[in-house]
């Protein structure tokens, strides 16, 4: 159970670190490109390990990420429509 995690953890860290140089390559500036792409990066990261956490904080950790997520893309939708 722990080796999933710690699987979890690597293949998260690994994610974000390639995105982060590839935003930072890209001379992405805007902080909402970074917490949406580490948003989807967790997501990836748990859908393949699906590490064993206790219920109610993962549920808890998962609402509250894609609400955000839905937040920051709603905004940049937003955004170009009304340019």
């Amino acid at each position: 159970m722990r080796n999933r995690l710690y699987i979890f953890i690597t293949i998260y860290i690994v994610l974000t670190d390639i995105a982060i140089t590839a935003l930072y390559l890209l001379n992405e500036k805007r902080v909402d490109a970074y917490v949406a792409i580490n948003i989807l990066i967790y997501y990836t990261s748990y859908a393949i390990t699906r590490p064993s956490i206790p219920t109610s904080r993962v549920r808890f950790l998962n609402i509250a990420l894609l609400l955000l997520f839905i937040a920051i893309v709603g905004y940049r939708v937003y955004e170009v429509l009304t340019r």
